[in-house]
């Protein structure tokens, strides 16, 4: 399974389940339903300090610098097993032959947060 770094903090890309899971505490889960979708990839707000996503604005604004603007690849770059497990796709259509394998690790692109609107 493919591994996100984000803030020096691994997760593990689960597109089958549609989540992040942190490597080594499984139990912290940022679910897809929570990104946004950007040129060809995604982003999301992260709690430096939870290891999670943040969706309190009132909260966000007050601690902005707790928190980082994450970008992500597209899913289909990121994990293309999973995503033909999930859709129930052949792995062929997501990724052929002649495309670069997916990596097995990326950094996330980080942004710090200047207001959240």
């Amino acid at each position: 399974m493919p591994i996100a770094e984000i803030d020096g903090v691994d997760f593990y890309v689960d597109a089958e389940r549609e989540e992040l899971r942190q490597v080594d505490s499984p139990g912290n889960c940022i679910s897809f339903s929570v990104f946004h979708s950007k040129n060809n990839g995604y982003y999301f707000i992260y709690n430096r300090k939870s290891r999670c996503w943040s969706w309190d604005k009132s909260y966000i604004n007050g601690h902005l610098g707790d928190h980082l603007v994450v970008t992500l690849p597209a899913l289909m770059e990121l994990d293309p097993e999973g995503m033909a497990i999930r859709y129930e796709i052949p792995l062929e259509m997501l990724s052929p032959d002649s495309l670069p394998k997916p990596p097995k690790r990326v950094t996330a692109a980080l942004s710090p947060l200047s207001r959240c609107l």
